[in-house]
């Protein structure tokens, strides 16, 4: 009876937690979609996939005071939106728009949804507190309570690869509907997505860059 709860408390987790993702992966997963159709899709989704599961286990693993710690959320936030504002550039303002016939490696599909969702830092929050709300009652000290915690975080990550193939699924069937018109609008919004996304982890970084100048100028 235990067990059944804890997988379907983590299939609750996971269900809230991907209808509140909208992160640079989500955009990028549904451009995909409606770009490159269902199997580029899904290999999209389980490069997200592969990186949430990597993420996860990190914190599970202890990790969790290394991915809050300011220093490295300071360096990590700034290169997250360099990256993620030089893709928005680069779709938003790119010259080729129209419908393509895309012939891309299954590797590096999956490489683009690992990169893209796991240079989120709040990816890294996040995963720090679902570890933190799934801990509580149960004791992170003894076999038993480790093993509930984990069922519950892999049935997490398997409720949102679920819900990723569906959004795959839905944007494959948008995208059979477009024509070379509408997919350049769809692809410069995307763009212009990526970019305010950008721009928010920027602004994000400057506010974390402050807080850590103030903390180190107050030490001396």
């Amino acid at each position: 009876m235990e067990l059944l709860l804890s997988i379907g408390k983590g299939v609750w987790y996971g269900f809230l937690i991907g209808l509140l993702s909208f992160g640079p992966s989500f955009f990028t997963l549904i451009h995909t979609g409606i770009q490159g159709g269902k199997k580029q899709g899904m290999q999209v989704a389980l490069g997200i996939f592969l990186s949430e599961m990597f993420v996860a286990l990190l914190c599970f693993y202890g990790l969790s005071g290394f991915f809050t710690a300011p220093n490295f959320q300071v360096v990590f936030t700034g290169a997250a939106a360099v990256a993620i504002l030089f893709l928005g550039v680069k779709s938003a303002f790119g010259k080729n728009h129209a419908l393509p016939e895309i012939k891309v490696s299954a590797s590096a599909s999956v490489y683009r949804g690992f990169f893209l969702n796991i240079i989120n830092p709040f990816v890294m929050l996040l995963w720090v507190s679902v570890i933190a709300t799934l801990s509580v009652g149960h004791s992170t000290h003894t076999e038993p309570g480790k093993t509930m915690i984990l069922i519950e975080l892999i049935s997490i990550l398997v409720t949102l690869l679920a819900l990723d193939l569906g959004k795959v699924y839905l944007s494959d069937y948008i995208g059979k509907k477009l024509s070379n018109g509408v997919y350049s609008l769809v692809n410069r919004y995307f763009g212009f997505i990526l970019m305010a996304i950008g721009l928010y982890f920027a602004y994000h970084f400057v506010v974390l860059l402050s807080a850590w100048y103030a903390t180190t100028s107050g030490l001396h």
